[in-house]
């Protein structure tokens, strides 16, 4: 094709005008007619014409770019792969000389330990080094099992000594509750031997020893005679005579004055006042009544002990056991 190119750009440049043509084939006389020289300027300007329409192309080279990133890429993964081995052999090393640390640690341990117990039971024959290290097993054993029945023993002591300790803090609880309810209930302070100076436990058992001295002379001096009148009276009551009737009537109004004044120690709305306290305080040492610590009953200017005096005289009864309402003495009238 360029050969024809430059064959029709010849034959314009001839003093004939001839134009190029462009064909697949030539007959006879077209092949012995043409003229087949040609300039070179014409042949360059012909290439650059040609250049001049035909696109250029970028030449790339994308095997070799390709090749490149591949080969870097297998670079650096064998310099990580390299540097993750060395970590690990690193890692390895240090665990086996820790490993061996150990190791060394446990069998001076166990050395010491066999020396312990070769010195513990005392001399043995010398049957040779191999026998000595044979009969070190069990005597290590058994330092073993010695030790372990000890820590039993020891840790079933800390149980019972925890369990002991968990009763007295409870029984310690209990007691403090039950102090503070006497506290509320019992007029502590007006109770006889009351001092500041004593502990709440001493307090509190001079408290209890009043209340059994007030109960036991109460039932030796009123309810132990009225119960042996009723009794000696139970198969016949009719035949009861008149002085064991006024006899168990007396016991019993006196066992209630003796408690009525004894309310004075407990409930709030009875104030102590007079000899309440000197009395009830001398019931603790079996002591009777002493008149001298009563007033003369006043018949002139109304009263309680006047009201009951009367109720009294109505029902014949004269002389009571106990003849103290009020600081009042009902026999004195």
């Amino acid at each position: 094709m360029v050969l024809f190119l430059l064959t029709g750009r010849l034959f314009a440049q001839q003093p004939e005008a001839k134009y190029i043509r462009i064909v697949d084939t030539l007959s006879a006389q077209e092949m012995a007619n043409r003229n087949t020289v040609i300039l070179t300027s014409e042949l360059d300007s012909l290439i650059q014409l040609y250049n001049s329409k035909v696109p250029r192309t970028v030449s790339k080279e994308p095997v070799r770019e390709a090749g490149n990133g591949l080969f870097e890429y297998l670079l650096w993964s064998a310099v990580a792969l390299l540097l993750i081995i060395v970590v690990l052999l690193y890692i390895l090393f240090k665990n086996q000389k820790r490993s061996n640390y150990t190791i060394a640690a446990l069998n001076r341990q166990i050395q010491h330990l066999e020396l312990a117990a070769f010195s513990s039971p005392g001399p043995e024959p010398n049957t040779g080094g191999k026998s000595k290290g044979k009969a070190s097993l069990p005597a290590l054993e058994k330092k073993v099992q010695s030790l372990t029945a000890q820590l039993e023993k020891v840790t079933k002591t800390n149980h019972e000594l925890e369990e002991s300790l968990n009763v007295y803090t409870s029984s310690t609880q209990d007691y403090e509750m039950v102090k503070q309810q006497m506290m509320e209930v019992y007029k502590v302070r007006n109770y006889p031997g009351f001092n500041k100076e004593k502990t709440e436990t001493e307090i509190v058992k001079s408290l209890l020893d009043t209340e059994r001295a007030v109960a036991f002379y109460a039932y030796d001096h009123f309810l132990k005679p009225f119960l042996a009148i009723a009794d000696a009276n139970k198969n016949s009551p009719a035949k009861i005579d008149t002085g064991e009737r006024e006899q168990m009537l007396n016991l019993l109004i006196s066992l209630s004055l003796l408690y009525c004044e004894y309310l004075y120690l407990r409930i709030n709305d009875l104030a102590v006042g007079g000899k309440i306290v000197e009395r009830i305080g001398g019931l603790r040492n079996g002591n009777n009544i002493d008149p001298a610590t009563l007033k003369e009953l006043n018949i002139e200017h109304g009263s309680r002990a006047l009201v009951l005096r009367m109720v009294l005289d109505q029902s014949h009864i004269q002389n009571l056991s106990y003849p103290v309402f009020d600081e009042t003495n009902l026999n004195l009238s």
